[in-house]
């Protein structure tokens, strides 16, 4: 069984005498409690040597009694409040603690971003997340991505992609768990990568992270693109974080309705990319449409030595089968009576993927179709 806070914190009338280390240490484990995963973020392994490679996480009930136990909330604010005000502290002494100026900062502003959220009003802020994705089928490194995810306002829609969604974590650990050279993510040469609709930017990060870990000192580009303003400040904010001095990962504004009718392209769409990436892109019937017409025009074409990829992740809901139904109309193979001598973007494979739902949702599982898009 889990520890509650009152036993497992450091104390709070010492508190500015515990390290960085095992302030974070706290943190993360109040987090757990009290910030639940992404919606339909959970994978189901696909054999039981993969399941058990993977932590497994304490029994729900026992993270749900924590989480109602109103004595344990009330010290956990009061143990946040109190690494808060730590901020004056460090201000004015100094202190022997091997932390930077900047990672102390981080933690200061990650335990407020919790305290909103015991305190019942994260709706008001912002809520930091950092998202751990084990590397290739051995899971034996790892990789950490920090990610803002701003407040939903009802008089911007395009807000709603300034929130990390299930899919994002699944196509990036669909990505680098199970075998990033499979994908193309290993190769020597130069790769160019874009990602349609990019939010919070997750997907575009971690493979970010991932590529600076990469033994190959050939360039790769990650460009995250979105449409709307709030969401591509949040994007830009959330690269800065994780790329303060590396130009690995760029973002930018990308308009699908109207890009494929631009007579000329400017950087960094004059190039075509290796790898194209989209995770809960398509809510629209017409999302499909203008998505297809943006491919054409922005992912290579295949070579003898490689052959560009549209990854495409998407939630089926009973409610929206269009959705799917819309992707498997437009990509699917031509008639033999209609094959002609040019190149066709087609499915190449179509796998479902299985994930967890997070208990007290109503659900006990969600599925998404995962798409390998790509010339034929």
């Amino acid at each position: 069984m889990i520890e509650p806070p009152t036993s497992r914190l450091p104390p709070i009338r010492r508190i500015s005498s515990y390290s960085t280390k095992d302030l974070s240490e706290g943190l993360a484990y109040l987090r757990h409690i009290y910030n639940p995963e992404v919606q339909g973020s959970r994978r189901r392994w696909r054999d039981s040597s993969d399941a058990r490679k993977r932590p497994q996480p304490e029994a729900e009930d026992d993270l749900d009694e924590l989480r109602a136990d109103a004595f344990e909330r009330s010290y956990a604010i009061r143990w946040l409040t109190s690494l808060v005000a730590l901020t004056e502290e460090w201000d004015t002494v100094s202190t022997h603690d091997e932390a930077s100026p900047h990672g102390r900062e981080r933690l200061v502003q990650e335990a407020a971003s919790l305290l909103a959220i015991c305190s019942g009003t994260a709706a008001a802020g912002v809520v930091v997340r950092d998202f751990v994705f084990n590397l290739g089928p051995e899971m034996d490194k790892k990789l950490k991505v920090h990610v803002k995810d701003m407040p939903i306002d009802n008089k911007d829609f395009g807000s709603v992609g300034a929130q990390t969604w299930g899919g994002a974590c699944v196509l990036t650990e669909t990505l680098l768990s199970d075998d990033p050279a499979a994908f193309g993510l290993s190769d020597a040469r130069e790769l160019w990568v874009l990602e349609l609709g990019a939010g919070t930017g997750l997907v575009s990060l971690a493979l970010g992270k991932y590529f600076e870990t990469a033994p190959t000192s050939s360039p790769r580009t990650v460009v995250a693109t979105d449409y709307y303003p709030s969401v591509l400040e949040n994007l830009t904010s959330n690269i800065q974080a994780n790329f303060p001095d590396s130009s690995t990962v760029i973002s930018h504004f990308l308009d699908w309705s109207s890009f494929p009718e631009e007579p000329t392209t400017s950087p960094p769409f004059d190039i075509p990319f290796d790898i194209i990436l989209g995770a809960d892109v398509i809510y629209e019937t017409q999302h499909a449409v203008w998505i297809k017409s943006c491919l054409t025009r922005l992912l290579r074409k295949p070579t003898t030595t490689c052959d560009p990829l549209f990854h495409l992740m998407i939630p089926l809901r009973a409610t929206h089968s269009f959705e799917s139904s819309s992707v498997d109309n437009l990509f699917a193979a031509p008639a033999p009576q209609d094959v002609t001598t040019e190149l066709q973007l087609v499915t190449i494979s179509k796998e479902i993927i299985v994930c967890d739902a997070i208990t007290g949702r109503g659900l006990d599982q969600i599925e998404y179709a995962y798409y390998r898009i790509g010339w034929r």
